[in-house]
């Protein structure tokens, strides 16, 4: 290894928070959801110059997805040109710890990346990667040379976020986050900072492993900047129950917080499969509690996302094909991400014109968005939920696995008084249920309001105020699977 690459390792990392990336949670677009390995270079340009693009408007005004926030646009699995390479036979490094790209598919990576910053977009790339074997693992390439390759590489080549997977043994976190820090500090790169984010199945139960902590004095432990908290999840309103909450355990133990933002999709570790969830319990017993898991899923929100898998396993009894999430489905996933601070990383093919038409008024909500990028000490959980439970069919990838879940839900989340209403409080109400259903919630119920008479309710999907509600608000007839997104001011 040269003196370029061999980096010197003699500080401890001190975590990719300290570069200020990620300070709010990361809106932005990845491959794996719709396309899943069968990615291009091509494909990748084409959805980056969506993108940009400004032909379409919100509230009157040519606006593209970037301007409101969706910058960053990553490739996932798919990258590699698998083979066996040096005398280690690695699967996708030489044997100098070189990642190989499949020139075939991907050319000219650092063109790619030079057409997301000529759109003012960042680019974001893949490691660790699952793509060259069946089930795990995918390299078991895990020496300084490798990190050291791929470190060199995905800085040379221009890319300004990285996902870094469980598949292979390069599972060292705190590894990545220091060799990319000295990296960028050894060869004087000023302005360039790695956002990272931290995809793995977890390593084992110890704590501090991958997954975020606290020590005894109340230091935070996040060598990275977004990080799964939940179990591969299917483009089905059950499986996105599942993945929603398993943020309930990161939020109660302030471990999703700025620059270390947990999000309910898609690998990582589960110890309760989802048949097992209960009203009562989170799927997660501690937020240490992860279950090695060869996942091979890759992105995020599952709005708009057409690669549904085709399989029969949907609809009430179970025997009905599956398709994509309706609108009023992906609306309130939507919204549910919005208000537990996860990042929002779309996953459809923006070039679809129908499903982005169908779609745009949800992911260009500017209301939604500034729930979602706000933090007033908390990231955003469960305040209530019925006793009554629904079942949901195809709640994981598994074939015929059923869930249950309350019939509804109030989810609420603090604000700052920073939008032009000076909101104190969002609120979403989910009806799960298979009919309409009247959702409402008590002020007296609602953490920092107790001893409140009335609040102004403004509809965030509806963008408009409903005036003062006083002790309480009631959404009557809510459709099955649609919610209600409400801010609150002016609580007396």
């Amino acid at each position: 290894m040269d003196a370029t690459r061999a980096l010197t390792l003699v500080l401890g990392a001190t975590g990719p928070a300290d570069n200020q990336r990620a300070a709010r949670p990361p809106l932005g677009w990845r491959t794996w959801n719709q396309f899943q390995g069968k990615i291009t270079q091509s494909v990748v340009e084409a959805n980056m110059r969506v993108l940009a693009d400004r032909s379409r408007h919100v509230d009157g005004v040519s606006t593209s997805l970037a301007d409101l926030g969706y910058k960053d646009a990553g490739i996932d699995d798919g990258w590699q040109e698998c083979g066996n390479y040096g005398p280690q036979h690695y699967r996708y490094h030489t044997g100098a710890g070189d990642p190989v790209v499949n020139s075939g598919k991907f050319p000219d990576l650092q063109r790619l990346t030079a057409l997301a910053h000529s759109l003012n977009l960042t680019a974001g790339w893949y490691g660790n990667a699952c793509g060259c074997v069946d089930g795990c693992c995918s390299d078991h390439c895990d020496s300084i040379e490798c990190f050291a390759g791929d470190v060199n590489a995905t800085l040379s080549l221009g890319f300004d976020s990285y996902k870094i997977d469980g598949c292979g043994a390069q599972r060292d976190i705190a590894l990545w986050a220091e060799l990319f820090n000295h990296s960028i500090v050894a060869r004087s790169w000023k302005g360039r900072s790695m956002m990272i984010e931290n995809c793995h199945d977890g390593d084992g139960d110890s704590p501090g492993a991958n997954a975020p902590s606290r020590d005894a004095l109340g230091e935070l432990w996040c060598p990275f900047h977004t990080y799964r908290s939940s179990g591969d999840a299917r483009p089905t309103f059950g499986s996105l129950l599942n993945n929603l909450n398993s943020t309930r355990a990161f939020a109660s133990a302030n471990l999703s917080v700025p620059g270390c933002w947990a999000y309910p999709d898609m690998c990582a570790a589960t110890r309760i499969r989802p048949h097992l969830h209960s009203r009562w319990a989170s799927p997660w017993r501690g937020p240490h509690a992860w279950r090695s898991w060869c996942g091979r899923s890759r992105a995020r929100m599952e709005l708009g996302v057409t690669n549904t898998g085709g399989r029969a396993d949907c609809g009430p009894d179970g025997n009905e094909t599956c398709g994509p999430l309706s609108f009023v489905e992906a609306r309130t996933v939507f919204g549910a991400w919005a208000i537990v601070s996860s990042p929002l990383v779309l996953g459809f093919d923006l070039t679809d014109a129908a499903q982005l038409e169908l779609h745009w008024s949800t992911i260009t909500n500017r209301d939604a968005i500034a729930v979602n990028q706000e933090y007033a000490g908390f990231s955003g959980s469960l305040l209530t939920q019925s006793a009554v439970l629904t079942r949901f069919t195809a709640c994981d990838w598994a074939a015929g696995v059923s869930c249950e879940w309350p019939s509804s839900m109030v989810w609420y989340k603090p604000l700052g008084r920073r939008d032009a209403r000076r909101s104190v409080m969002a609120l979403l109400l989910m009806n799960n249920a298979n009919q309409p259903a009247k959702l409402s919630v008590e002020w007296a119920a609602v953490p920092g309001l107790s001893g409140h008479r009335s609040c102004t309710v403004f509809d965030v999907w509806q963008r408009r105020s409903l005036g003062p509600h006083a002790m309480n608000f009631t959404a009557e007839a809510v459709a099955p699977r649609d919610s209600v997104f409400v801010t609150l001011s002016d609580c007396i």
